[in-house]
C-alpha cells in the first residue's frame, strides 16, 4: 500500500477481499445495508476524478468485477463518488482519499440528489477527470440501471451527503454516519461471503 499513509490503517489490510495492481476493494465501515463496498487506488489521489488517466481501464474492469459480484450474492449496486478537487473543497467527502462506494440496495436516489444540484448524464470516468481540471466539486452517481450522473455541487456540503439520503430511504437513520456506526457485524459476514468470490 505504498505512497498512503492516511488512509490504509492496519484494520482496511484485514479487510480487502479483492486486489488488483492499482486498486483494492474492502467493505465500508458503516455498513448500512450488508455487502457494502469500498474500492479505493493504493496510491493517494484526493478523488476518482484525479486519478491518472492511464488507470481508468483498470479501474473500469475493478468496478465491473464488483457490480458483478454484488449482483450475483446481494443486490445490483449503486455506485457513488463524493469528488473533492482539494481539502478545502470537500464536496461533502470525510475522507481525503478517493473511494467509490458500491452499495447493493434496489434504490433510486436520482430525484434528491436533482432537486438539489445540476445534473448531467455522462458515459464514461472521464467526465469525472473533466470536472475534476475545472476545479469544481462533484457528486457521481450510478444507478441499478446503470446510468451515470455527474451533479456540480457546491464546495461545501454536508458530510456523509449521499450515505444520509440512503439511510433515510430504508429506514436506517441510526446507520448513516460510519464513525457512530461501524456495522462490523455486517463486515464479518461480508468478509465471509465475498472474500473467495472474486
Amino acid at each position: 500500500m505504498d505512497n498512503c499513509n492516511c488512509f490504509f490503517e492496519f484494520e482496511t489490510k484485514n479487510r480487502i477481499i479483492y486486489e488488483s495492481k492499482n486498486f483494492i476493494v474492502f467493505p465500508s465501515f458503516g455498513q448500512i445495508v450488508e455487502g457494502y463496498l469500498l474500492i479505493v487506488p493504493k496510491n493517494h489521489y484526493i478523488s476518482m476524478g484525479s486519478v491518472p488517466v492511464r488507470l481508468y481501464p483498470e479501474l473500469k474492469l475493478v468496478y465491473e468485477k464488483v457490480r458483478k459480484i454484488l449482483s450475483e450474492n446481494y443486490e445490483i449496486p449503486i455506485f457513488f463518488e463524493h469528488g473533492p478537487i482539494s481539502k478545502m473543497k470537500k464536496g461533502g467527502c470525510c475522507i481525503d482519499h478517493a473511494h467509490f462506494h458500491a452499495v447493493p440496495v434496489k434504490l433510486d436516489i436520482l430525484n434528491e440528489l436533482q432537486n438539489n444540484f445540476k445534473c448531467k448524464k455522462i458515459k464514461s470516468f472521464l467526465d469525472l477527470k473533466k470536472q475534476f481540471l475545472k476545479g469544481k466539486p462533484y457528486l457521481y452517481y450510478e444507478s441499478n440501471l446503470k446510468e451515470k450522473y455527474l451533479f456540480e455541487i457546491p464546495d461545501i456540503i454536508p458530510s456523509q451527503y449521499i450515505r444520509r439520503i440512503i439511510a433515510k430511504k430504508i429506514n436506517q437513520l441510526d446507520k448513516w454516519d460510519w464513525k457512530s456506526y461501524l456495522g462490523l457485524e455486517e463486515i464479518q459476514r461480508t468478509i465471509n461471503k465475498l472474500k473467495n468470490k472474486f
